[in-house]
């Protein structure tokens, strides 16, 4: 029955997949400003100030939405992926977060869209070699260095008033990733398999003069999350923050063989306080869409897993919405 239902998911993300441009990017955009724009004025009678509030709130609106593998691209007169900017229909991990966070850091479309340029690419210049591919390597150290997030993985202590963070390393090897690129990765409106292959190569021609860098990452280790006895340590687990983001660590996790690199986070999602109870808010690749799950119990699930050892936690800084420019001055 299970592998009966993840054939049934991944069939699902294949077909929702291959129907991506029966509407054309602009199209999806324009739906996903209209489902913008209603955020923003329901939020405005809300009175949600505070930006936990906001993340709660925004990234509840898009529970159930389908997953889908790189959902986001840079839109129709891209050079190597005409996937929309933006959307709210479906999403992948990365960009449910990425989306929700420069939603939350808005307060109308315009600035979303600026918002989402700085969170997704370094600088906020939009271009396939410009995006943040890697969380660890990438999106966290961009984001942390225009001051919209902030790790607090180090501040967390046991009850002997201890931190208790490890570091994950892992080596970023950027040239050979874009290596691995297929015209798969290439994607067109309208398709062209002669046009796909010759922007393939000029990619991974600009991929070869990137760096080889060691991404480094602080991470709260399962073992100190839980006992021998798989049971929860609820005294580190509870200062984890309402509306905080978790990124699922894995050491130097090698997938040389598949994708030409290492890399040391695996997963994002939000932290969610609900009743009592901590929830990770994901966009599940296992369940095919957008999900609440204790941590505890997503956690747990992973004991036994030879890569997966632990978590970060970021925050987000600015408390309030951007008013005009997505930038602290």
């Amino acid at each position: 029955m299970v592998i009966a239902r993840g054939f049934l998911i991944i069939f699902a993300v294949i077909l929702f997949s291959s129907q991506i441009f029966a509407k054309t990017s602009p199209q999806i955009e324009q739906q996903a400003n209209k489902a913008i724009e209603q955020l923003y004025h329901s939020l405005d009678g809300l009175y949600k100030t505070t930006m936990p509030e906001r993340i709660e709130w925004i990234s509840a609106q898009f529970k159930n939405k389908p997953y889908l593998l790189g959902a986001l691209g840079e839109g129709y007169t891209a050079r190597f992926d005409q996937f929309p900017r933006y959307r709210t229909d479906a999403f992948d991990c990365a960009t449910y977060v990425t989306t929700v966070m420069a939603i939350a850091l808005a307060n109308n479309t315009k600035t979303f869209e600026q918002c989402l340029k700085q969170v997704r690419y370094k600088n906020g210049r939009r271009s396939y070699i410009h995006r943040n591919h890697f969380t660890s390597l990438d999106w966290n150290v961009n984001n942390q260095s225009q001051g919209f997030l902030q790790d607090i993985t180090l501040t967390i202590k046991n009850h002997q008033d201890k931190p208790i963070a490890q570091i994950a390393k892992a080596v970023i090897n950027k040239p050979a990733w874009y290596q691995y690129k297929t015209t798969v990765h290439i994607r067109l409106h309208p398709e062209h398999q002669q046009e796909q292959q010759n922007r393939l190569e000029e990619l991974k021609t600009k991929g070869q003069s990137l760096e080889i860098r060691e991404a480094k990452i602080p991470y709260l280790p399962l073992n100190e999350l839980f006992n021998n006895k798989k049971e929860a340590n609820h005294y580190i687990f509870k200062q984890i923050p309402h509306g905080a983001i978790i990124e699922i660590i894995r050491p130097n996790w090698d997938l040389r063989e598949k994708i030409g690199t290492c890399l040391n986070v695996s997963h994002i999602g939000f932290a969610i306080w609900s009743n009592g109870i901590l929830y990770y808010r994901e966009a599940s690749s296992t369940e095919g869409k957008v999900i609440d799950i204790p941590l505890i119990s997503y956690l747990k699930n992973t004991l036994d897993s030879p890569t997966i050892k632990g978590i970060n936690v970021q925050v987000i800084k600015p408390q309030t919405p951007f008013e005009g420019q997505c930038k602290i001055n």
